[in-house]
């Protein structure tokens, strides 16, 4: 499953008004990490149609990165019933994106 991408139209609607949990990546283009964990969380989003795996562009949507505390790319946010839970800087193995999903 491809990450959701999201942008300012978007973003309130698929995570912060949704009641679905949302597992959002912030990435910048051209990051090695940031692809790296892309395609980790695709792959875990495969296995988890319960929760929403998206993207949000740090570059193109700074003012939505900073609204988190986004500081560094790649970082790993968790909302549910639109709030933010927890977060986590840098790339992170699938066993960490797993106990993200149990928090």
């Amino acid at each position: 499953m491809k990450l959701i991408q999201l942008d300012k139209e978007n973003f309130d609607e698929l995570v912060t008004n949704s009641d679905k949990p949302a597992i959002v990546e912030f990435f910048s283009p051209g990051c090695g990490p940031c692809n790296a964990l892309a395609m980790l969380l695709e792959e875990v989003a495969d296995m988890h149609p319960e929760v929403r795996f998206a993207a949000m562009d740090t570059v193109r949507f700074p003012d939505v990165a900073w609204a988190f505390d986004v500081m560094a790319a790649p970082t790993t946010v968790k909302f549910v019933e639109g709030r933010m839970v927890t977060s986590v800087a840098g790339y992170v193995p699938r066993e960490r994106i797993e106990e993200l999903l149990l928090e």
